[in-house]
């Protein structure tokens, strides 16, 4: 810590000599003071000379809000402020619009909303730090916080206090520049670093190039004999292309190491920046002497392996990004929406709820909607992978990103495009990135302690050859430092992460925190919720017990052409039945049934109560656990159907499988009756509680949690949310209300049960993969820097080590996108 300190000190007391020295310096950015301008302020006890009304007018922000020591702080000068630095609210009113605020900010679930916006001019920690006080300091922003790596702002702020085009003023008036964070407006941030790491990648390769052939050359003189004047030349020659390659390829590798040093952090760009400039160092006063070997080939080599390493990687990390890119790619501009009599085509992003639109046959649905006229089938690939169409008719719901692939169709507007599905899906896969589970934060724990132990071994390495051999004392701690660097360790578990998330997503199963991945993989205790869950929540006729002579069929065409004038739950299940006809005058009445006139006579559908008040004979309903309604005319009970609620196809052999895999599993519903107990016994369960409370079961998930059990609970209603919320994983089935999905770490897309095994089975190889990962990083890097502080390993060797080490646990961690027949989704179960 007094190490970081001193270099804060040092750094900053640099930037001010450097501003002292040079009169016609601006203390805020650097420039030149142009001549004529003479304007100064007053800071950390000394007048400070300023090149521009906007240089000063963002200094004396900083100061008046007593965050001065910034200047202390920072490792750079600071960007020079646009002409209309100062930060007019009125300039950003654009963005208090709702439609306009709700591209790049969200609601949470205290009400409160969360903007994002992509940064520009941050160039260190202190800026971050500068940001993040000026705004946590602002009336109604709760929380602000700065990625510097991603330079994305935060900002958790009560609208009732402060809108957001007053964030914007007060970042851009600190001489930052801010933009909402959008999709759009990261990818050309991405595209902007990939192309700036391709061309790094490129300078370093010709210079591997370049240097190589003269290191050849150099090699050949030494053994062959070369004449001094040449070998001169040749080293100098390669000191100029080492130096570019240096100074600008592995650049990052320099800044990202001193970041976290002054903020007292190890991270593994310190060894590599170690092993990079000492080596060119010590070749350049070699070529400057005269004296000694020169290494320029082994750091250009190891810059372009270390480079082309950290390139793959990324690649293979974004790749998921990608997808969903592609599919908000797809989403059409303009929008055909009926106007009158007419259609007219609008901007998607002015398409309000209720509006009709019309989707015509192959093209991308823009936004979720219910269908009112047509039928045609919609391809989902964008949210399961699954390629067979699902049909669609009145009445059901198509969801923007999908295809329709066969007729024109006319729906609804149901939500706007920032509360549609695929929306949700990425909001929940960005949180799901934005944790780290702990294994992986065991790596990073273990990541830093391993930096720390590499620096140690590699100046007890060069302290010992200092002895055997002064000569080669420098050139073997180097490959120490550079065959140890934990890149693989710190890709180990985000390689193997991403790519499982990404599988699990094609299956049809969205997580939500990737922290759950680690806790189903050791869970052993799952949990089902009965109705809606297990169940379909659609209420089917089991049994008729006819009072009369009317037939069975007479029964239910009578019972049918009733409830087709109800919407009440139990209605549906006589939904496909034929109607008698003539049926009207129908009558609904609230908690009880259905009245109405067939051929002259009054029929009652309904409660025992409602029917017995025009058919005293009613007799008592049967004893069996089903839900019974009665049917009866005046003065003659007809019969009395038995419905019950329809397993899920699919449960038994969830069940089953689960129980395979090892899985105790429980039955917890809320329904009092036996029919918990007849579901229980069904599907083969012998833990079963039933009648309880949404808080006991909490109580009882929380005594199997004390015991020392992981448990798992799947779940679909409102009631379910608190326990889903308390379990250690849990599971929203597919249709789950919201509260339910909100609280759940795994949400599932497709009606099927069974992709609960699917997600255990891939969390139990993500855990295998992980460890693989950790293992082999660790067992490459115990058995690797023996041999390099023995001197068995050259510098460029153990650049090539390192990269390959790598790369192979990231080709490891891509096992896990794979989608095998073992895990792939079956048409018919769901």
């Amino acid at each position: 810590m007094a190490t970081s300190s001193l270099m804060i000190s040092a750094t900053a007391s640099k930037i001010d000599a450097n501003s002292q020295a040079a009169t016609e310096a601006c203390y805020h950015c650097g420039s030149p003071i142009p001549p004529g301008i003479e304007l100064s302020l007053y800071i950390d006890g000394r007048e400070r000379a300023m090149c521009c009304p906007g240089c000063r007018a963002v200094a004396q922000l900083i100061c008046n809000k007593g965050l001065d020591q910034f200047y202390q702080q920072r490792t750079t000068y600071n960007e020079k402020p646009e002409e209309d630095h100062a930060g007019n609210v009125d300039d950003y009113r654009i963005y208090d619009d709702d439609e306009v605020l709700q591209t790049f900010s969200e609601v949470d679930t205290t009400g409160a909303r969360v903007a994002y916006f992509l940064l520009g001019g941050i160039s260190c920690a202190a800026c971050t730090w500068l940001i993040e006080r000026s705004l946590t300091r602002l009336p109604g922003v709760i929380s602000a916080n700065v990625n510097l790596q991603h330079s994305k702002l935060s900002v958790r702020y009560q609208p009732k206090h402060i809108s957001v085009s007053e964030i914007f003023a007060e970042v851009n008036a600190l001489g930052y520049r801010a933009r909402p964070f959008q999709q759009r407006a990261q990818r050309e941030q991405l595209a902007q670093d990939s192309r700036s790491e391709l061309r790094r990648l490129g300078v370093a390769g010709l210079g591997m190039m370049q240097v190589g052939m003269f290191a050849i050359a150099l090699h050949a003189g030494d053994i062959q004999g070369i004449e001094s004047s040449h070998q001169g030349l040749l080293r100098w020659v390669s000191l100029l292309v080492a130096s570019f390659v240096v100074i600008y390829a592995s650049r990052p590798f320099f800044i990202s190491a001193w970041r976290h040093l002054i903020r007292r952090t190890l991270v593994m760009d310190l060894p590599v920046s170690l092993a990079i400039g000492m080596a060119w160092l010590a070749s350049i006063w070699a070529t400057v002497t005269g004296s000694g070997q020169v290494y320029f080939d082994s750091v250009v080599m190891f810059t372009f392996f270390l480079l082309l390493g950290r390139f793959l990687e990324r690649r293979a990390r974004h790749l998921q990004d990608a997808n969903w890119w592609q599919a908000q790619d797809a989403l059409p501009d303009a929008v055909s929406v009926q106007r009158e009599d007419s259609w007219v085509a609008i901007p998607r992003m002015q398409v309000n709820v209720g509006d009709r639109i019309l989707v015509p046959a192959g093209a991308t649905v823009p936004i979720d909607a219910c269908v009112t006229a047509g039928e045609s089938a919609v391809r989902e690939d964008a949210f399961n992978g699954e390629y067979q169409p699902r049909t669609v008719v009145e009445g059901d719901t198509v969801f923007a990103g999908t295809i329709n692939v066969e007729n024109s169709l006319q729906a609804r507007v149901v939500c706007t495009y920032r509360d549609s599905r695929l929306a949700e899906l990425q909001r929940s896969v960005d949180r799901g990135q934005a944790q780290k589970p702990a294994l992986a934060r065991l790596a990073d724990r273990v990541a830093s302690w391993f930096i720390a132990a590499i620096l140690l071994i590699s100046i007890a390495t060069w302290l010992v050859w200092h002895q055997l051999a002064p000569e080669q004392a420098f050139w073997i701690m180097l490959s120490v430092l550079v065959i140890s660097c934990p890149c693989a360790l710190a890709l180990a578990t985000p390689a193997a992460l991403a790519s499982a998330a990404g599988a699990l997503r094609r299956n049809g199963i969205i997580i939500r925190s990737e922290d759950a991945l680690e806790s189903l993989s050791r869970s052993k205790h799952l949990i089902f919720d009965k109705t809606g869950t297990l169940t379909s929540a659609e209420l089917v006729i089991d049994s008729v017990v006819t009072l009369d002579t009317f037939s069975e069929q007479q029964v239910l065409e009578i019972a049918a052409a009733l409830q087709a004038h109800s919407r009440h739950p139990v209605s549906g299940a006589f939904n496909n039945l034929r109607m008698a006809k003539g049926m009207d005058q129908v009558s609904y009445h609230v908690g009880a049934g259905l009245q109405g006139e067939l051929s002259g006579q009054t029929y009652r559908i309904g409660s025992e109560s409602f029917c017995r008040t025009i058919a005293l004979s009613l007799p008592y309903a049967p004893s069996t656990e089903l839900y019974w309604v009665a049917l009866c005319r005046v003065e003659k009970p007809l019969a009395w159907i038995g419905l019950r609620d329809r397993v899920r196809p699919e449960a038994t052999s969830t069940v089953q499988q689960a129980m395979a895999d090892g899985f105790c599993v429980e039955l917890l519903t809320g329904d009092s009756s036996n029919n918990g107990a007849l579901m229980a016994q069904e599907l083969g369960l012998s833990h079963y509680a039933c009648g309880l409370r949404p808080e006991q079961k909490m109580t009882h998930v929380e005594t199997l949690q004390e015991s020392g059990l992981v448990v798992t609970m799947v779940g679909d209603g409102l009631n379910d949310a608190p326990v889903l919320s308390l379990a250690d994983v849990s599971f929203a089935v597919a249709g789950a209300a919201d509260l339910a999905s909100a609280q759940a770490d795994f949400v599932l897309l497709r009606d099927d049960l069974n992709l609960i095994c699917v997600a255990y089975k891939k969390a139990r190889q993500c855990r295998r993969v992980m460890l693989q990962n950790i293992s082999w990083a660790l067992g490459y890097n115990i058995c690797a820097i023996p041999l390099a502080a023995m001197g068995f390993v050259p510098p460029w060797l153990a650049a090539v080590g390192m990269s390959a080490s790598s790369l192979l646990v990231v080709l490891n961690s891509l096992r896990l996108s794979r989608v095998s027949a073992e895990t792939q989704w079956r048409p018919g179960h769901g």
